[in-house]
């Protein structure tokens, strides 16, 4: 009899209970462990006397819901199932778990992570709309800025890509990657004053940063002004980086500056004295300021360094052509074709030093010598040109129409004695280098 009245108490007590959370037209939320129901009072009442059910309060589901959500869904994240991952952060942010407990579940984690993950699934439409949920609530939250901004660029928003770029600006947010995105978006559409600000903002917190002057570098050059100073300061800012002072002389050297340009690279050398693009700029400003001498000096420094590298030799070699030293030219012209195995550059060079000192030597009137001499330039312009040179055509052109050439009645002028040999050689103090002789041909 007492188990009876304890029952009966029961039942009132839970009636009692169900008409407090459920007044007749209001709806419950329910569950039988399986799914969730929201319906109306009597309903309810109905499916929590006869089915099992019973009220399930938000509060309730987030107690049940929320610990496994945020375990999981950091899970997937971390394993990279971005489908499952983006599900389960979905559902955290319907049931509200950071109002469950803000210390499991940060909506600035939830929202951004969210937002990642549907990127990885390309639905940058959909990580659009989460993230733009996501700073009505969080409207400073400046990652959640450059995941929007990264959504408009990947789907072509640009203007909406710029907005949310500006925003951040407007923030006082110092990202390098992002306020460069911003001036990259403003160089796309023309905007170059804006451009330029906004990569000059990045300087003033960031002053050393090379990338950022090189890019300020280029869009002066672009529009047409001249980025001379910010090639300067970066220099000065590091005497010590080979790449910045061979840029700043190379600029330098293009205004004319050949002086300031040499004086940057010898200051630079005393960092970087095994590098051999130094070596090989300041070679090229002490040739562009007839330093020739200086040239060598510097290009045999190189050499030193770099004793398989012909071009260097053929560098030389021209340097000492420019004194008229076509000896010593001679010498480093055939160090170069040693080292090319007599590759088509080094026979051109070969060629052309040949052509020069018939010009250096000859009078109004070619002499024998002056033709063997030009017919030994032809002979290596044209071997060169079998090989896929023709740096040279021009001159082998000239040599071609101007009966400069050591031909069949100059053989036939030449002593018996010379004509025995079979060959000719150039003769006298201007010629008193060359080594190679002119052969007979068959139709002499």
């Amino acid at each position: 009899m007492r188990n009876f009245w304890t029952l009966i108490g029961l039942c009132i007590l839970f009636s009692v209970s169900l008409d407090a959370q459920c007044r007749r037209g209001e709806q419950l939320r329910i569950t039988n462990d399986i799914e969730i129901k929201v319906v109306d009072c009597r309903e309810a009442t109905r499916l929590i006397y006869n089915d099992g059910w019973y009220p399930y309060s938000i509060e309730d589901e987030r107690e049940d819901r929320c610990p496994q959500l945020s375990s999981s869904s950091a899970e997937y994240y971390r394993s990279s199932n971005w489908e499952l991952s983006a599900n389960a952060y979905s559902e955290m942010m319907n049931l509200r778990c950071d109002q469950w407990d803000s210390d499991w579940v940060n909506p600035n984690d939830v929202y951004l992570y969210w937002a990642i993950a549907l990127e990885y699934l390309g639905k940058f439409d959909e990580s659009e709309k989460v993230l733009i949920d996501g700073l009505e609530e969080l409207p400073d939250n400046t990652d959640l800025m450059k995941r929007l901004a990264y959504s408009f660029k990947k789907q072509g928003k640009t203007e909406e890509m710029i907005i949310e770029y500006e925003r951040i600006l407007d923030s006082g947010d110092r990202d390098t990657d992002t306020l460069r995105d911003l001036a990259s978006a403003y160089g796309e559409q023309g905007r170059t004053d804006e451009q330029v600000s906004v990569l000059k903002k990045i300087l003033s917190f960031d002053p050393n940063n090379s990338a950022i002057q090189s890019e300020l570098a280029r869009v002066y050059e672009s529009s047409g002004e001249d980025p001379l100073e910010i090639f300067k300061a970066r220099f000065e800012d590091n005497p010590e980086n080979a790449s910045y002072a061979i840029e700043y002389a190379q600029k330098l050297m293009d205004n004319g500056d050949i002086d300031e340009a040499i004086d940057a690279l010898e200051n630079t050398l005393s960092y970087n004295d095994s590098n051999n693009m130094v070596y090989l700029t300041l070679g090229s400003a002490y040739n562009e300021n007839s330093d020739f001498n200086e040239a060598i000096k510097t290009l045999e420094d190189l050499f030193e360094l770099d004793r398989n590298n012909y071009r260097v030799a053929i560098k030389i070699s021209e340097n000492h052509m420019e004194l008229d030293e076509f000896d010593n030219a001679y010498e480093w012209a055939s160090k170069a074709s040693r080292i090319s195995k007599n590759n088509a550059e080094s026979l051109s060079h070969i060629g052309n030093l040949y052509y020069k000192a018939m010009n250096a030597c000859r009078g109004d009137n070619f002499s024998r010598s002056d033709k063997a001499v030009a017919s030994l330039a032809y002979s290596y312009f044209t071997q060169a040109e079998a090989k896929g040179n023709s740096k040279y055509f021009k001159q082998k052109r000239w040599l071609e129409e101007n009966d400069v050439l050591f031909g069949r009645a100059d053989w036939f002028m030449l002593d018996k004695d010379i004509q025995t040999t079979g060959k000719v050689s150039p003769a006298g103090r201007c010629y008193d280098w060359v080594s190679e002789s002119v052969t007979k041909q068959s139709d002499w």
